[in-house]
């Protein structure tokens, strides 16, 4: 970014949102974008069984874990709500079935 943008200082740390208040701001407006574009999500599925509890979409959130479990399919994945690059969803598919591509 800073080759883009050379009269900008750039400065990456840890625990960013608690050290600069315009990093706070961002996390807490990018926390509402989230929450509404999830609970107004449509879902591609038909499914009887899926439901909208997703919980907070952190991974030890109970709420979340409980609906990644149950709503998991040993060949096609996640509903498409969920993001596979998401390391959160390798645990889910240890005993799920390998695909290999050609």
């Amino acid at each position: 970014m800073s080759k883009n943008f050379p009269s900008i200082k750039f400065v990456v740390a840890k625990k960013a949102d608690s050290l600069y208040p315009v990093v706070s701001g961002a996390s807490i407006a990018a926390k509402v974008t989230r929450d509404r574009a999830v609970r107004d999500w449509v879902l591609d599925e038909t499914a009887d069984n899926i439901h909208r509890n997703f919980g907070s979409g952190y991974p030890a959130d109970p709420a979340t874990k409980s609906w990644l479990e149950n709503h998991k399919h040993s060949i096609f994945g996640f509903p498409t709500l969920v993001r596979f690059s998401w390391g959160t969803c390798n645990t889910y598919f240890k005993s799920g079935a390998e695909v290999l591509w050609s």
